[in-house]
């Protein structure tokens, strides 16, 4: 197994890969089998190995990869080369979850095992490339919104206030009644004007 450009030394090394397929169940109580697809996660990788105490280097170096990170504070990607790696389509990793060292039981070798975990997989590039969708314009249902960020029906409430009930009794009479005689001369001045002009 190759890690960047450093190859993993150690004894009885052993690779699980593990693809993640996140499901919800839809039946709720009943015993249906419905099930709402709700994409893949990235792939891991579990690996183990035993490492001689008599090279403490080789653990060391292992470490140090575990801990790097770049300018940004980052964690740092590794190119990953294994054949399980291969086969799973997994090119590029970061260390992730427990790096856990035991002592082996005849106390000359360290059991180590660590998490390596995808990193860009397949179907978050796809999910990037997708177009985002525009945010929609919210407006209240039946009324249309103004420059100023008013509805209409609200903006014809503030031109024409509310009457109260007495003011609303004398208009009617006033309605009733018809113009009064002011009005009534200046109607027919302006249309001797008009009749003038023709």
């Amino acid at each position: 197994m190759m890690i960047g450009q450093y190859q993993v030394q150690g004894c009885s090394l052993k690779v699980v890969g593990n693809l993640r397929i996140s499901n919800e169940e839809l039946s709720g109580s009943s015993s249906a089998t419905d099930r709402a697809h709700k994409g893949f996660k990235p792939k891991t990788l579990t690996v183990s190995l035993q490492i001689n105490q008599n090279s403490p280097e080789h653990l060391t170096r292992l470490i140090e990869l575990a801990e790097s990170v770049n300018e940004q504070g980052k964690q740092t990607v590794y190119t990953l080369v294994d054949p399980t790696a291969k086969a799973m389509n997994i090119r590029q990793v970061q260390f992730n979850d427990n790096f856990s060292v035991r002592e082996a039981s005849d106390k000359r070798l360290w059991q180590v095992q660590f998490t390596l975990s995808e990193y860009r997989s397949v179907p978050e590039k796809v999910e990037q490339r997708q177009p985002k969708k525009a945010p929609k314009k919210q407006r209240a249902d039946g009324s249309s919104i103004t420059p100023n960020g008013q509805t209409k029906t609200e903006a014809n409430t503030q031109k024409e206030p509310e009457l109260t009930a007495f003011e609303q009794y004398l208009k009617e009479i006033d309605e009733a009644i018809g113009p009064s005689e002011t009005e009534q001369l200046a109607d027919n001045q302006s249309a001797d004007h008009t009749a003038g002009s023709a």
